[in-house]
């Protein structure tokens, strides 16, 4: 583990057990939160959220610690640093207060060995999509973390709760295209479909003319009819099944399967970018190397659906080829139930 982590978390856990010992109602927020429930682990900084009237002494308890305050220009939260590591106290995240109901709907957690209030998700992507603005937009952070924790959310209220911010729109948008998370109503996953640039040709020469057959004569004085284009009617001689992709033993693709006779390591990368591109996985940093005998995936995801559902996307796609998983689950403790997305 690197010591920038390391500290961190050692940090974190000092503040947590001194405001509980305290009884100060509090709860971990920030991107340790996120971490708390699967996604990516910070190296900047702590954030606690407490209501405004229990900074004072969640300040002085802090101080009795050993840790040092610090008085910042900002009004929404306050600093202590435990040795070099900055702990945020923050009472007004986003321009919204914290209130007891926001404290009621953390869940209990076990945060590197202790256990402590963590900011429900749902609220913590409400204030987390709210953060973006014209300088800080970055969509690079903000996606994996709906990957980790999209089964946790009510993207329905995160979409109310976010409606006037079109950065926030536009990260919700990117992340129901790519299908991490649930469209809303009247709205494809997929979006609009691509209707094509407009045609710089001629006009049709008439009704007549779309879409109906268009004849001819053979060479022996026979009708010759040719089907319009995309009617799917055969106008030759039957190929035979061994001209046929999907009759062939060439080793190539039905559709949705990839051409295993390709060389490994190109197999290899597009198992990955389906892995990732697929819903039911969606994980970014899977490893994938094609042995002569199996398909070997590595890496970690944060869900053991995410692990299964490695077998079963694999098994779509290279259905001959005998699939190791040694993907591993996260060891965070997740909440016994999720919020359901209505």
């Amino acid at each position: 583990m690197d010591d920038a982590p390391r500290g961190l978390r050692e940090s974190l856990k000092r503040v947590a057990v001194t405001l509980k010992e305290a009884q100060i109602p509090f709860a971990l927020g920030g991107s340790y939160a996120c971490w708390a429930r699967g996604g990516p682990e910070p190296v900047h900084d702590v954030d606690f959220m407490l209501r405004e009237t229990d900074v004072p002494r969640a300040v002085d308890v802090l101080c009795d610690a050993g840790l040092r305050p610090v008085d910042p220009p900002e009004d929404w939260l306050t600093k202590v640093y435990d040795g070099d590591v900055l702990v945020d106290l923050i009472h007004h995240p986003v321009g919204r207060a914290v209130t007891d109901e926001m404290l009621a709907r953390s869940r209990d957690m076990s945060v590197d060995s202790v256990r402590m209030p963590v900011l429900d998700a749902t609220d913590w992507f409400e204030m987390t999509l709210l953060a973006l603005d014209e300088r800080y937009c970055d969509l690079g952070r903000v996606i994996p973390m709906i990957r980790a924790m999209r089964e946790q959310v009510d993207w329905t209220q995160v979409r109310r709760a976010t409606a006037e911010s079109p950065f926030a729109e536009a990260a919700l948008l990117v992340a129901t295209r790519l299908q991490l998370i649930p469209a809303p109503a009247g709205l494809s996953p997929a979006g609009p479909p691509f209707a094509g640039p407009p045609s710089a040709g001629p006009p049709s020469a008439g009704p007549s003319s779309v879409g109906l057959p268009s004849s001819g004569r053979g060479s022996a004085g026979e009708a010759v009819t040719t089907p319009p284009a995309g009617s799917g009617a055969v106008t030759g001689a039957p190929e035979s099944a061994s001209d046929s992709a999907f009759g062939s033993d060439s080793g190539l693709a039905t559709a949705g399967q990839l051409d295993v006779t390709e060389p490994a390591e190109y197999l290899a990368g597009e198992l990955r970018e389906r892995l990732a591109e697929d819903p039911r996985v969606a994980e970014l940093g899977l490893e994938v190397a094609v042995a002569s005998d199996a398909v070997i995936v590595r890496g970690e995801v944060a869900l053991e659906t995410r692990r299964t559902a490695v077998d079963i996307v694999l098994a779509e796609i290279v259905p001959d080829r005998p699939i190791r998983n040694q993907v591993t689950v996260s060891q965070q403790e997740f909440p016994p139930t999720v919020e359901s997305v209505s």
